[in-house]
């Protein structure tokens, strides 16, 4: 009976974070299926198991981590109250905290490093297939319509360069047939982004290639990298020369908003706007640094300065600032700044703490902690990445789903 209720154990806990990843692109909020049935089997596991106390005592690396998510929460909580704020605030960022018992739940039911690895590339491969259609097939202008463009952009990002990293696992561990497929999967999960068209999901991913190849560079022959290089290189000159998802414009664009903006020919661009939001938001910050204004108060003093003429009325219109350590920064404070930090730094200690470069599932899933989390912090400094809820599932679900990882392998070893 135990047997049977383990073996069921280990099949759904593996198969809803199969699920999660497979289904973040298929529909809207379709992201929310997979951490739904894990938060409610834990619920469950907690209330009917008589082992409880075992399975969900928290170590000490669990509980750092479990008291940022929890400072991040109350951070917001108390900057609710403090400016009077509305209570659905708190909506989005309150579910993180649910993501916590489900460390202990895919630790005791051990979380398969081996199908993680596989659904990954799977899943950005999709990525890149579901874009393909929207933007070829459908007519979208823009991919991922349907999660947010820019969120969805920036996540596919994330899945083929976690493909990359899962590649190298699997050459150094002398499997380069799949190795090479899950390059290609990489690839696509990398298009999908080109062709949501979010330029921010770029930035980051020359320093996290190097990063990356610099974990590997003693595991991997000396022409491998010629092959990566050129594969990637490729792939590049292919996307620029085909014009494809409209990178080139793209970029032309980005260019020609900052000459205009420069020139204050035209500040309501999608750069211009983004330059204005982060210059009241800095006129903001040093009225009330400690603080901060609120969600309500700052978009009230944006409209004060667009009357002013100091930003443009496009730029007053935006909620959010497009600047995750801006936007907490001017709404919550150097507070709010700090448990921002909290939740990137401890969990990239934890991971660069256990990149074990003797154990090749240690050394993969410890380099995909730091890939999500630098990541994540490159998509926050061009876009509110948790003002919506996909970022805040993608980014919080992941540390939780990469730490029961690495304590699975860590307690087979």
């Amino acid at each position: 009976m135990l047997n049977k209720r383990y073996s069921f154990g280990y099949l759904f806990v593996n198969t809803a974070v199969s699920i999660y990843f497979l289904s973040i692109f298929l529909f809207k909020r379709s992201y929310n299926i997979a951490p739904a049935l894990l938060i409610l089997a834990a619920l469950i596991l907690f209330i009917i198991s008589k082992e409880r106390k075992n399975i969900f005592k928290f170590n000490n690396e669990q509980k750092t981590l479990a008291l940022s998510y929890l400072f991040y929460f109350a951070t917001l909580a108390f900057s609710v109250l403090f400016h009077h704020g509305k209570l659905n605030e708190l909506d989005n960022p309150s579910r993180i905290l649910l993501f916590l018992p489900i460390i202990p739940l895919l630790v005791n039911y051990k979380l398969s490093f081996h199908i993680l690895i596989k659904v990954i590339p799977f899943s950005a491969l999709l990525a890149g297939i579901i874009a393909l259609i929207q933007r070829f097939y459908l007519g979208y202008e823009q991919a991922y319509s349907n999660v947010m463009h820019i969120q969805g952009g920036d996540m596919a990002m994330s899945l083929g360069v976690f493909s990359i990293c899962i590649s190298l696992y699997f050459w150094t561990n002398k499997n380069k047939k799949f190795a090479l497929l899950v390059l290609f999967c990489a690839l696509m999960g990398m298009l999908g982004s080109i062709l949501s068209t979010a330029r921010g999901g770029w930035i980051g991913v020359p320093f996290i290639l190097a990063f990356t190849l610099y974990i590997y560079r003693k595991k991997l022959p000396k022409y491998f990298f010629p092959i990566l290089f050129s594969t990637i290189s490729t792939f590049v000159v292919i996307v620029s020369l085909t014009n494809t998802g409209g990178i080139i414009d793209r970029i032309n664009a980005a260019k020609a908003d900052i000459t205009q903006y420069v020139s204050s020919e035209n500040t309501s661009t999608s750069v211009g706007a983004r330059f204005d939001m982060w210059k009241a938001s800095w006129i903001a910050i040093q009225e009330k640094p400690i603080l901060g204004w609120g969600k309500q108060g700052i978009y009230d003093k944006k409209q004060e300065l667009a009357k002013e003429g100091v930003i443009s009325e496009y730029a007053a219109s935006f909620v959010h600032n497009h600047n995750q350590f801006i936007d907490d920064t001017v709404k919550k404070g150097l507070i709010g700044l700090i448990a921002l930090l909290f939740v990137f730094i401890v969990p990239l200690r934890f991971f660069i703490s256990n990149l074990k470069k003797d154990n090749p599932e240690l050394l993969c899933l410890s380099s995909l902690g730091i890939i999500h989390v630098t990541s994540t912090m490159f998509y926050n400094f061009s876009q509110s990445f948790f003002s919506h809820n996909s970022g805040n599932i993608f980014y919080f679900f992941l540390i939780v789903i990469f730490y029961a990882a690495i304590k699975v392998v860590k307690n087979k070893s």
